[in-house]
């Protein structure tokens, strides 16, 4: 167990230093803890145990404030906020990153018709990318600066929920992070992002969600806008789009919070298990309420051509739908049996059982 302990408190320090040093301060900090540990036992005449461990880690102390040592000053953004603060900016950075490539493939292809127009398609794209850019780093600075202004002049007394405060670290914390407590890493990150792209496609570009019959005026006239396009969403669907919007938000906001603390607990279990009801109900409500699909018989066959295949399209469009809404039900109800399940084992039986899971 003490074992345990040391490569839990080795790597809740790991994951806050930057990677190409992280491996050598493991290391060293490990080598450093085993020392103390044997130094500590030849002194008390008593074998290394998980109470000796504890009492080593917690005069080591905080992860936290062992690992600001080896980062160096910083400014502007304290130690508490600086490891979420890189975090937030990485990901605003791809998805900015993402969505200016394809505004450029996009406004590229409407100007293949001329040299020039592409050139300066292409120049107006990363003008408008360095701006969108430098918006996106200044407002998250401003954000974590005004953060950081206010726990740092409360006097470090400032409850901020789910961020780390001044109280005293306790060892015996170690022994909550399990195995099935912990944060999936790349999973948690690609949730991110795609909440991001959701709210930004449905909330801005919900037109790109549509369908044309054909690409081959394109390469005809050498122009994107000679294309029939037909939305596919209806009315009905963006209706639900602030309740969605709202819920990916908050799944954006408890993903980091979960990136932050590096595993689940009782609060962010409740908190994801909240959120799985408010998707349920709301694909429970599309499944049953009026059709997410807009286009019709007519549209389809003044593009199409012939009535037949239209009627075929829009019958295979919406079972599709249905079925994709019942599975997501299912999912759904999967997901909040086994939440539960998660959190009820955890407060039930021991840690031992937990890990053995």
């Amino acid at each position: 167990m003490s074992t345990n302990l040391i490569d839990t408190y080795v790597s809740e320090v790991g994951r806050r230093l930057p990677r190409k040093t992280r491996a050598d301060i493991e290391a060293e900090i490990r080598s450093i803890l085993q020392d103390m540990l044997e130094e500590r036992s030849q002194k008390t005449d008593k074998p290394v145990d998980e109470e000796m461990t504890l009492e080593v880690l917690k005069s080591y102390g905080d992860p936290e404030k062992v690992a600001a040592t080896y980062m160096g000053e910083r400014y502007l953004i304290g130690p508490r906020l600086y490891p979420i603060f890189m975090l937030v900016l990485r990901i605003v950075l791809v998805v900015t990153g993402i969505l200016a490539l394809v505004g450029l493939g996009i406004a590229f292809g409407q100007s293949i018709n001329s040299q020039q127009n592409a050139f300066e398609t292409v120049i107006k794209a990363i003008a408008n990318f360095s701006k969108s850019l430098m918006t996106a780093l200044g407002n998250i600075v401003l954000i974590f600066a005004i953060i950081e202004w206010a726990i740092y002049h409360s006097g470090g007394k400032a409850e901020v929920k789910n961020f780390p405060n001044e109280k005293e670290w306790d060892p015996h914390s170690l022994t909550k992070i399990s195995l099935p407590q912990q944060v999936r890493l790349g999973e948690t990150i690609a949730e991110i992002l795609l909440c991001f792209a959701a709210i930004v496609i449905f909330n801005f570009y919900p037109q790109v969600i549509g369908i044309t019959p054909s690409l081959n005026s394109v390469v005809e006239y050498g122009s994107w806008t000679s294309v029939t396009f037909i939305p596919l969403l209806s009315t009905a669907f963006f209706t639900y789009v602030p309740y969605l919007t709202l819920s990916w938000g908050l799944t954006i906001f408890l993903d980091i919070v979960l990136l932050r603390q590096g595993y689940w607990n009782t609060v962010t279990r409740i908190f994801s298990i909240g959120l799985k009801l408010i998707y349920l109900i709301l694909v429970v409500a599309m499944l049953f309420g009026p059709s997410l699909i807009s286009i019709t018989t007519e549209t389809i066959t003044a593009s199409f051509g012939y009535a037949g295949e239209a009627q075929i399209l829009i019958t295979l469009l919406s079972q599709f739908v249905h079925n994709v809404l019942w599975i997501l039900v299912i999912l759904g109800i999967l997901d909040v049996v086994r939440l539960i399940y998660r959190l009820i084992l955890s407060k039930r039986l021991p840690l031992v059982a937990i890990e053995k899971e």
